[in-house]
């Protein structure tokens, strides 16, 4: 339990850091719905007690910035949770620009860093809306007065005198209890009891007992609490916590760590003796209603004195520099902040799964054992088989002998008179059986191998069910990245001064983490040109008959292997004319070149490409869809786009569930096996090199009255081989709109590919994605069809440029 409480501990900062991610994205999400369903209550409870679980973790892990600053907002949540405070566009706004806040507290910590942002304005800000407004404020000034006043001067200690106090003097376990710590402490170390008295006015007094907890984790062994531990975390107010600690520290270092300006009041500090040993101790406690005291009355009591007690006082005690402090606002050295960077980094890769998923993966697992039992069993069998066979070949190569050796005396009878049924009798009676020596063997292997076959369709069965198990626990709900487009919709609408309603359909649909991680700047490109380029303002709507708000649809969904995302809108569509405009004043078509529908259509994801009048931090930089096309090519997939003039566009994305096993159609080379994605596969062909024609110094041949470039693998890849062949295999790859054909030896056939990431002086060769092993343990390279595609159309603009050039 105390491990888990360190807050140093990489393990807890990495499950904290995943789960308050996922408190943001609850508060973010649920203040949007707030804003349409002003009186949604299920919203209201959902967000006040995301923001509790954010402060009480963040408080546990002391970062102090980030508990306080969200239980303000905790303030405001709760007054809108009692009515006090009105749901208006003001109290959203500002409670957004807070969250904002906490995901930039978050990215620092996570960075090993500590947010030093102003903050101050939107404290201010949500101060304003409480119904005592400016009282946290208040109450911060304080804090503060408290602490430099601490930090600056000597201040004697009062008396205590509260009934937190009073109660804090005796301790509530048994001696019985107490001889037990004793012993289960280290020798060398004394155990103390620190009953420490918490300020009830703090405004973060439910937490107060996790943060002295964690104090004293760090300087000693924390052998008990009263109450428990698990009553600590709950939201409950604790005037007095007793901890009961083995360590080798002082009394007045104990108490200078409890202290916690603003939460403990005083600590009494009782000595209850030695590891180890069983003699009874003295109480020495300590009282204070300042921050850092610089004097500490100490009371001695001993068991010869029970009824009197001698004061003294104890050396003075500067305060602590606020590096050696226990409440720091400053990760505590170099080791912290490796901890925090490390923890924040592995944050991400965490994967919550369902589990039910993992029953099934136990399940699969126990299957697979049975069937590895059966094959040692069928194992064990054909030994056995082996054996027999081998005795029983002794045997017949025996009788065999014999035979050859009798048929002298069987000729030698004959002449003297037997007759040949005679001997043919004798022979069978002797020999007969060597047509049936092999029949029991023949029976069992027959039986073992129809039993192995049995077995080894089950094991891929089982191998099949577990591959899919594994990779649906990989599957993450992409709503995981549609989560965050409302927020997105909402402050781009009300930058643009538009009208927008965000509809998110198929959130469920499952995709890859690996996929989904790559997936987020696509998406958000695609949605950013769509309220920006495609719907109109208002007004401009209104004119033209359509409702004044416009609609962006944001949709997942399956088609067998693939995942189909679809992000259109109802607005103005794309103009042809201005697309071709631009084009030709880029230099992109000829000025006379008839551009289809589809052919402009493509022209928008070019690398600069905007029809933007001007340049605003939204657009006009032709970025967006650049790194759109980019992107969804680098994950194997296609990006369409369809329009229609008044009426809206429509992209749509179409990507492999997953990126670890792709089907592959593998093709032969030489020597070399070569992998392509089945995905980026359009059709083969078997040609005659007949058929094959030069075109600028290109090969290309004809399919269909379609022209396609033809490249070859053995020479792109300088792979000696026959090119004299009677037919010639080509696979068609790409897209429908930018196609090629790769010149291959042979085809073999598709079959699951895994594939396994090259490094090293591999990662540069052009054209290659990766590895995979085959089923006799060769190497298959894969096929990155994206990659040869950009490399056809450079060889052809260079060719064009040399071309050109040798006409001037």
């Amino acid at each position: 339990m105390s491990d888990y409480l360190d807050p140093n501990n990489e393990e807890l900062l990495k499950d904290f850091f995943s789960e308050a991610q996922m408190q943001v994205e609850t508060l973010e999400q649920n203040i949007l719905v707030l804003e349409n369903e002003g009186h949604n209550r299920d919203a209201v409870d959902e967000i006040f007690r995301a923001a509790h679980t954010l402060k009480g973790g963040a408080a546990t892990v002391e970062m102090h910035e980030l508990s306080s600053f969200t239980h303000l907002v905790e303030d405001v949540l709760d007054a809108i949770r009692s009515d006090q405070v009105p749901v208006n566009e003001d109290v959203i706004d500002v409670l957004l620009l807070a969250i904002d806040i906490i995901k930039e507290m978050l990215d620092a910590r996570m960075k090993g860093t500590v947010y030093h942002g102003d903050s101050s304005a939107i404290e201010q800000k949500l101060s304003a809306f409480l119904p005592e407004g400016g009282r946290h404020g208040k109450q911060g000034a304080k804090v503060a007065s408290s602490t430099k006043s601490a930090q600056s001067g000597v201040t004697k200690a009062p008396p205590v005198t509260s009934a937190a106090s009073q109660k804090a003097g005796k301790s509530s376990l048994t001696e019985y209890d107490i001889l037990e710590m004793r012993q289960a402490a280290q020798e060398g170390t004394t155990v103390y009891r620190i009953a420490v008295s918490f300020n009830e006015d703090n405004v973060m007094n439910t937490v107060g007992g996790i943060q002295v907890f964690a104090a004293l984790k760090g300087v000693s062994t924390v052998l008990r609490t009263v109450p428990d531990f698990e009553q600590l975390y709950e939201d409950i107010f604790h005037p007095v916590v007793e901890y009961y600690v083995s360590s080798n520290h002082s009394p007045d270092d104990l108490y200078r760590i409890v202290s916690i300006p603003d939460v403990t009041l005083n600590a009494e500090i009782e000595d209850l003796g030695s590891g180890g040993s069983g003699a009874k101790g003295q109480t020495i406690p300590v009282t204070s209603n300042t921050p850092t005291p610089a004097a500490v009355q100490t009371t001695v009591k001993t068991p010869s004195t029970a009824k009197k007690s001698e004061v003294v006082s104890s050396p003075e005690i500067k305060p602590e520099e606020p590096k050696e402090s226990v409440h720091v606002d400053e990760p505590k050295g170099g080791d912290q902040e490796t901890e925090a960077k490390r923890a924040g980094k592995d944050a991400g890769s965490i994967l919550r799964v369902d589990s039910k998923r993992i029953d099934n993966l136990l399940n699969l697992v126990s299957e697979t054992v049975i069937t590895k039992a059966t094959f040692n069993q069928i194992s064990n069998q054909f030994g056995e088989l082996m054996t027999q066979l081998q005795g029983t070949e002794a045997l017949y190569r025996e009788k065999i002998k014999d035979l050859f050796d009798r048929l002298p005396e069987y000729l030698e009878s004959i002449q003297k008179g037997r007759t040949v049924k005679e001997i043919r009798k004798e022979i069978s009676d002797r020999y007969g059986d060597l047509f049936t020596l092999f029949d029991p063997i023949e029976a069992g292997l027959k039986a073992n191998i129809g039993k192995y076959r049995s077995t080894a369709q089950n094991l891929g069965r089982i191998t099949g069910e577990l591959q899919e198990g594994v990779m649906r626990i990989r599957m993450v709900p992409i709503s995981q990245i549609f989560n965050r487009f409302p927020r997105l919709v909402r402050d781009l609408s009300k930058s643009l001064n538009k009208k927008v309603n965000l509809v998110i359909e198929g959130e469920e649909t499952e995709l890859d983490k690996s996929v989904i991680e790559d997936l987020l700047d696509p998406i958000m490109h695609s949605v950013r040109n769509c309220i920006d380029h495609g719907i109109e303002a208002p007004e401009v709507r209104l004119s033209s008959g359509k409702s004044e708000t416009g609609t962006v649809l944001l949709k997942a969904s399956n088609e067998g292997n693939m995942i189909i995302i679809e992000i259109a809108d109802d607005g103005k569509g794309i103009d042809v004319e201005a697309v071709r405009a631009k084009a030709i004043e880029r230099g992109l078509i000829h000025p006379n070149k008839e551009l289809t529908d589809v052919e402009a259509f493509n022209l928008i994801f070019e690398p600069g490409f905007s029809t933007a009048k001007e340049i605003t931090n939204i657009s006009g930089r032709g970025v967006g869809l650049d790194v759109v096309r980019r992107q969804v090519e680098k994950l194997n997939g296609t990006v369409t786009v369809s329009s229609e003039r008044g009426r809206g566009t429509r992209f749509t994305i179409k990507l492999p569930l997953t990126l670890a096993i792709i089907q592959g159609l593998l093709v032969r080379v030489g020597s070399e096996i070569y992998s392509i994605p089945i995905t980026s596969v359009i059709e083969s062909h078997r040609i005659k090199p007949s058929e094959i024609k030069m075109i600028d110094n290109y090969e290309v041949f004809n399919i269909r009255n379609d022209v396609i470039s033809l490249l070859r693998l053995n020479r792109l890849f300088g792979i000696k081989t026959n090119e004299q062949r009677e037919y010639n295999f080509v696979v068609i790859v790409g897209t429908a709109e930018k196609k090629m054909g790769l010149m291959v030896d042979s085809l073999i056939g598709e079959e699951d590919v895994v594939i396994k990431p090259l490094r090293d002086q591999f990662t540069n060769s052009p054209g290659i994605a990766g590895a995979s092993i085959l089923g006799d343990g060769s190497v298959s390279l894969i096929i990155d069809v994206s990659q040869l595609l950009e490399l056809g159309l450079r060889k052809e603009l260079e060719e064009r440029r040399r071309r050109e050039a040798s006409i001037r």
